[in-house]
């Protein structure tokens, strides 16, 4: 579910995993920023349990662009939908980077 307010978003999920014995509490949210290539950044809260895929299809969605065609790197490496801030360690105030992929690559053929 995904509910938005001024110019942060929020992101909820509403099951944890029982086995999870983590010292956080189980509601803990941290305020993420997704900052694109263009300078421009927007803020969303998300669950620390919380697939990062929740976030980024909203981003996704948000700016109207494919999510195949973009990559979402935090500490030099891309994010995995399935990964939550907790398992990469975030803090309150990260910033995820958002790139687009690159077509073509096609082979070089000389005029």
């Amino acid at each position: 579910m995904v509910s938005s307010s001024d110019t942060t978003n929020t992101l909820s999920v509403s099951f944890l995993s029982k086995r999870s014995r983590s010292p956080e509490p189980p509601h803990q949210k941290l305020t993420l920023k997704v900052k694109n290539q263009q300078g421009a950044e927007d803020v969303y809260k998300i669950g620390a349990h919380a697939h990062l895929k929740k976030l980024m299809t909203a981003y996704c969605r948000k700016r109207n662009i494919e999510y195949n065609a973009v990559r979402f790197i935090y500490n030099h490496k891309t994010i995995k939908p399935r990964q939550t801030p907790a398992q990469l360690r975030m803090e309150e105030e990260d910033e995820i980077l958002l790139v687009m992929e690159l077509g073509g690559g096609g082979p070089y053929t000389p005029c």
